[in-house]
């Protein structure tokens, strides 16, 4: 920071109007005390020079101060900025990067689809086989929806099946494909123009071998591709991420520091190149500005970490150090005062000035001793003005400290705890949004299909059901437990083996089969309400729930799928991701976070022992009836601590909680003592 203000600091001062002002007023105070003087010196010949040397000194003593004070204005004032432009930055890619996380995970399990496989490896293939493949990839969209196009090809780039009418794609030369059906890992991610879709400037695609069978040295029958909605995704965080007035842009660089998304295509246009610094932050000309540039690299999730793309946030530098008019003063002078969070440096500028007017004072008193003296009566209206001089001085200083503490150090402890909040809730809406299509998907799947549609259910169908569980939740670890159940709420098979005495059972009342059981339509799903259940170790959790139906008759409900959230080690983690770190990445002393629903019940917390799961948070009531989407900020006490607390609601994700029926809303608390 102390670099990158050292060799701008003539463009950062004159950006900063504050900062410029204060500079201004201090200069005319000490051009007017200079005058003061001198005047003095003239008139006053009988008042010992020594008074007026002393003096100077004290005026020597604020300018070193103002040198001070104006270097560490700059810096708070940039490291504010640069600190909430770096979280937008990182957040920017970091939610890309966990949304693509799940993408991996799809493309190889849609890979393994029986129906797909059979459809692949048949001689021959009339319509009715592709209408069959092309609804079922259909069905899968509509509950993943961040995908607009999904292809089935045969070995030699022939497409078998696929679901965009508009897109005229019959055969593919890509490039993609030969490198896809050559690869032995799980997925193979491509970012760029693609015939895939030719009416695309690019495409985000995973693809993956369909083999024969799950056995590594299986037969090759096909390549599956799944294409993003990549613009789309983009469009969503970065309306999240940019509250109404901002005036940055923030936008997703290629590996190659070209511009691959931007939340102004007009001032920043798609395939802009040059942006690849590595350095983390600088001031930069881009179209005749300067600009201050925050570059960040992703933090990865669970080991994944895309194509090597960064988040970028830009701010032209006459606009960055405006006024925030939205930023109002609150009462907060004595709790900054012991605030840890507020520079030290800074206090004891504000102290010192009051030490240095203080001796001013004195030394205007003897002045004044020693005028009346030697009867130098034209002397006093000197040190009058001097001693009003010096106040001024003073109140500068401590105006300006003050002003500091509330406008930019504590709006930047309100802002940053708000959108940390803003961020967890978003986080936990996002990775639900995957359970509720995951078990709606899973639901479809053909063999439990046919299975609970025969009138007794044998052993051998049993063992392929719970094959099958085993399977997937081997790749979705997420959950603890995966099961199947009949029409009458009777568990027939599960994933986790140390669960098997469940099989037989019938479900728990409260995990949300029974309004699964009542509905039909693939595109429902139900979700137990988050209490404590034996399917989850007798801890809180949710369960997604979907109905599975007749292949032959969708509106027959043979049973459904129950899928049981980890929920504790998922949502510990969540919370612990937005929480605020030191240079060594671990999380600062005191702060903590919690989910809550809005009846106050605690739906998980971390770095807070003291706070339980189902127990009650203790704060006001007001706090938990803010509407939904809305994101808060402001200082309490709690506990006897006191902290920033940031809190935002729940708004859902695409249609997860926003046009489905489901409704839950969550509330995301972020403490932050100081």
């Amino acid at each position: 920071m102390n670099a990158l203000l050292e060799s701008n600091t003539a463009k950062l001062l004159s950006a900063m109007p504050d900062v410029k002002s204060f500079e201004s007023r201090l200069a005319s105070l000490n051009t007017w005390w200079g005058k003061i003087a001198l005047i003095g010196k003239i008139n006053s010949h009988n008042v010992a020079a020594t008074i007026l040397d002393d003096m100077h000194q004290i005026q020597d003593k604020f300018g070193e101060l103002q040198q001070k004070l104006t270097h560490n204005l700059l810096i708070e004032n940039l490291q504010k900025l640069v600190l909430d432009n770096s979280s937008k930055a990182q957040v920017a890619i970091d939610l890309l990067i966990r949304n693509l996380f799940e993408r991996t995970a799809d493309v190889g399990f849609l890979a393994t689809d029986d129906d797909i496989r059979v459809f692949l490896a048949a001689d021959q293939t009339g319509t009715n086989q592709v209408e069959f493949i092309e609804n079922r990839l259909r069905e899968y969209v509509k509950k993943y929806s961040v995908y607009d196009e999904i292809i089935v090809f045969d070995t030699h780039g022939q497409v078998k099946a696929h679901l965009d009418k508009n897109n005229r794609i019959s055969l593919s030369s890509d490039p993609l494909l030969a490198k896809t059906l050559a690869s032995q890992d799980d997925y193979v991610e491509t970012f760029r123009y693609s015939d895939l879709q030719a009416n695309r400037r690019h495409s985000l695609i995973y693809s993956c071998k369909i083999t024969q069978t799950d056995h590594k040295n299986s037969a090759v029958l096909g390549v599956l591709c799944l294409c993003f909605r990549f613009d789309d995704e983009m469009h969503g965080i970065f309306d999240d991420l940019l509250m109404p007035g901002d005036s940055g842009i923030i936008s997703i660089l290629g590996a190659d520091g070209r511009v691959i998304a931007s939340s102004d295509q007009r001032m920043l246009p798609l395939d802009t190149t040059g942006f690849n610094s590595e350095q983390p932050v600088r001031i930069s000309a881009y179209q005749r500005h300067e600009y201050i540039i925050n570059t960040r690299k992703t933090s990865g999730y669970q080991g994944f970490y895309g194509l090597g793309w960064r988040g970028q946030m830009m701010t032209a530098l006459d606009k960055a150090f405006g006024k925030d008019e939205s930023v109002t003063r609150r009462n907060n002078a004595d709790i900054m005062d012991q605030a840890s969070s507020f520079p030290r440096e800074l206090r004891d500028i504000r102290k010192a000035s009051t030490d240095i007017n203080a001796d001013l004072g004195l030394l205007v008193l003897n002045g004044q001793i020693a005028s009346a003296r030697k009867n130098a009566a034209e002397f006093m209206p000197v040190l009058d003005a001097i001693r009003q001089i010096g106040s001024d001085i003073a109140s500068i200083f401590t105006a300006s400290v003050s002003s500091l503490q509330e406008v930019t150090v504590m709006s930047s402890h309100l802002n940053n705890a708000g959108f940390l909040a803003s961020l967890a809730v978003d986080i936990m809406d996002r990775n639900l949004y995957e359970r509720a299509n995951d078990c709606r998907w899973w639901a479809l799947t053909s063999a439990f299909r046919r299975h609970l549609a025969k009138s007794d259910i044998g052993l051998g169908a049993r063992k392929q059901i719970t094959e099958i569980l085993e399977y997937i939740n081997a790749l979705y670890t997420v959950y603890t437990n995966l099961y199947v159940y009949d029409n009458g709420g009777r568990i027939l098979a599960v994933s986790n083996p140390i669960q098997q005495s469940l099989v037989g059972t019938q479900v728990d009342e409260l995990s949300g089969a029974a309004s699964a059981l009542k509905n039909n339509d693939s595109q429902s799903y139900s979700v137990s309400p988050f209490l404590k259940t034996p399917l989850y170790r007798d801890k809180h959790t949710y369960i997604y729930n979907a109905a599975i139906t007749d292949l032959d008759n969708p509106k027959t409900v043979l049973g459904g799928i129950g899928i049981v959230f980890d929920s504790e080690p998922q949502f510990d983690s969540m919370l612990s991701d937005v929480l605020p770190r030191d240079k060594q990445n671990c999380i600062l002393k005191g702060c903590f976070a919690v989910f809550a629903d809005r009846k106050k019940n605690i739906i998980a917390t971390s770095n807070n022992p003291k706070l339980k799961v189902g127990d009650s948070l203790n704060l006001d009531e007001s706090l938990f009836a803010m509407p939904n989407g809305q994101r808060s900020s402001k200082v309490i006490q709690y506990d006897g601590v006191n902290y920033v607390l940031g809190m935002a609601v729940s708004k859902g994700y695409r249609e997860y909680k926003v046009t489905d029926a489901y409704r839950n809303d969550v509330i995301a608390f972020v403490f932050i003592p100081f």
